[in-house]
């Protein structure tokens, strides 16, 4: 087979799997969709804060360049077409802070089957460089433990990137310069980045810092009995919750307005009634019976808290609040795991 044959043999190959994954699409994209439910439900359920959870089908203009490519020994680097990409289907997870990246791994870990697990950040600091960091992760949704929404989606592979915003900034900046950029990178380029991706690392630490500092400030619970006679509102049991809760992160802030009206659904109205409950709970009872994997945001542990004290009342009071359609069926696992038939 001359060379010009075996090209154009390729080529063939390469637009059959193209075609192939035209045909696919709209399958692909409900599946995305579904997964990309799934992950906000996870990290909603474990009280975890993010930033956004964002995925994208790839293009058939990116998957007919990425199969062209050549090995280092002249063949193709993917010969066995759309089987070989882990990454047709990709979610992003952008954190705020560095720990977050961790306890987002943890949740999704435990969520889906890993096939791949890799801590970028962790090879850089390895290998005594700086540069790209983020936690890629290759998940598949597994037959045995199938999220709720994803029964049609059995079997699917994706790639999951777990970064901060800074990390997230640094690496989309660095792509749409190299994409767009004729021939090789200048060295200066090069050198710029690295000590960009340096910056941004103390940055990301100092963030921390931040983060750290405002959980440990002294924040007073309301004293005075016209306060405490008003209504709770979102920000007023964000402010209680820091109080009482000061080394469990604060979650979502659009989270506290749902769990107003979790405590509005079993009668608890006011800020005083609000500050009862709270200041009163036995927090360790509950964190020993859920055996979280980290500490969880203020709205998952008061949503337990509630599920404790209330039982099956609870579950039927608030089953429909929120978008969650399984919110029924995970309230009565976590109710058996609280001690309660």
């Amino acid at each position: 087979m001359t060379e010009q044959e075996r090209t154009s043999q390729i080529g063939v190959a390469i637009d059959a799997h193209v075609a192939r994954l035209t045909e696919q699409h709209a399958h692909l994209s409900a599946s995305l969709t579904a997964i990309q439910a799934a992950i906000e439900a996870r990290l909603r359920d474990d009280g975890l804060n993010y930033h956004l959870v964002k995925g994208r089908v790839k293009s058939s203009e990116s998957v007919k360049g990425k199969l062209s490519k050549i090995g280092s020994e002249g063949t193709l680097k993917y010969p066995n077409g759309l089987d070989d990409l882990d990454d047709i289907l990709a979610v992003r997870v952008i954190t705020y802070i560095e720990p977050d990246v961790a306890n987002v791994v943890s949740a999704l870990t435990g969520q889906f089957r890993v096939l791949e697990n890799t801590d970028k950040k962790a090879q850089q600091v390895n290998k005594g460089v700086l540069g790209y960091a983020a936690h890629h992760l290759v998940l598949e949704v597994d037959a045995d433990s199938t999220p709720t929404g994803c029964a049609g989606c059995i079997g699917q592979r994706f790639e999951v990137q777990v970064k901060t915003v800074l990390q997230h900034a640094w690496a989309e900046f660095e792509h749409d310069i190299r994409y767009k950029a004729v021939g090789a990178i200048p060295p200066a380029i090069d050198r710029a980045f690295t000590l960009a991706s340096g910056l941004l690392e103390l940055a990301d630490n100092e963030f921390v810092k931040i983060h750290q500092a405002v959980a440990q400030e002294d924040v007073s619970i309301p004293d005075d009995a016209s306060s405490r006679a008003e209504p709770i509102t979102p920000d007023a049991l964000a402010e209680v919750l820091v109080a009482e809760l000061p080394d469990h992160p604060r979650s979502k802030k659009e989270q506290y307005d749902w769990l107003v009206n979790l405590l509005n659904a079993v009668d608890i109205t006011t800020v005083e009634e609000a500050v009862d409950l709270i200041g009163s709970a036995d927090w360790n009872f509950v964190r020993e019976r859920m055996d979280y994997k980290f500490p969880a945001g203020h709205v998952r542990i008061v949503d337990d808290l509630l599920l404790k004290e209330f039982g099956h009342q609870y579950i039927e009071e608030t089953k429909a609040l929120g978008d969650d359609p399984a919110r029924a069926s995970k309230l009565r696992f976590r109710l058996k795991k609280l001690g309660s038939p």
